[in-house]
């Protein structure tokens, strides 16, 4: 466990920037490189809201390329697309071996779908390209950090985790307002972090059990 500085101290509600700042304090005006990786990949996570560049997030949202007759909108005068229905997704927390990932998947009727698709009356995207589409963010290595942080993290490490969890939850949020999110599944970060917070306290059929969790949901990839 590396040393603290007593003049270290995050503030209630941290930035990323603070949570960095924190880390260097406690780690000689230094971020470690694996720190540096996760906190890189997540300031991209936290960007995809706000950066002006393409994103899956902003491909799915483009009313231009909702089914609008199946939605029930329509053209207004001026050329403005008014729809009241929303397209419907289910939304999958998953770790995969790469990381957290935040998926999602298009209906027709009531299947998912991952696959391409373009111009099915049935499908509430005009089209679907899983490859540019169902990755809203990945969160690179956080599962490997989160096991690092309970053996041998600080409390920066401990506030990155947090961080992560925020910044997904907020995006979600925005998901939800935007879209018509049917389902929420999968292990979120706050799921995976207490597994393995219990897993030195837990018996062995516990442990298994979490085992088969995570492998059902990496199988969604």
């Amino acid at each position: 466990m590396t040393m603290q500085n007593d003049k270290a101290n995050l503030p209630d509600n941290p930035t990323l920037k603070d949570v960095n700042w924190y880390k260097k304090q406690l780690n000689w005006g230094e971020l470690p490189p694996f720190y540096h990786l996760v906190a890189s990949s997540l300031g991209e996570s936290e960007g995809i809201l706000t950066h002006g560049f393409d994103t899956a997030i902003k491909r799915i949202i483009d009313k231009r390329n909702w089914n609008i007759p199946l939605l029930g909108g329509y053209l207004d005068n001026s050329g403005k697309i008014i729809c009241e229905n929303k397209p419907r997704l289910a939304l999958y927390q998953v770790f995969t071996n790469r990381g957290f990932e935040l998926q999602v998947y298009p209906l027709a009727k009531d299947l998912e779908i991952n696959q391409y698709v373009k111009d099915n009356k049935l499908m509430e995207f005009m089209l679907w390209d899983p490859h540019s589409m169902r990755l809203i963010l990945r969160i690179n290595q956080l599962h490997k950090y989160i096991q690092f942080y309970f053996q041998r993290g600080d409390e920066a490490d401990k506030a990155l985790i947090i961080h992560a969890h925020k910044v997904v939850h907020r995006i979600v949020e925005f998901l939800k307002q935007e879209l018509n999110i049917i389902k929420i599944d999968g292990v979120s970060i706050k799921r995976y972090y207490d597994l393995c917070e219990k897993e030195t306290s837990v018996d062995q059929d516990e442990l298994m059990l979490a085992s088969l969790i995570m492998n059902e949901q990496t199988k969604k990839e």
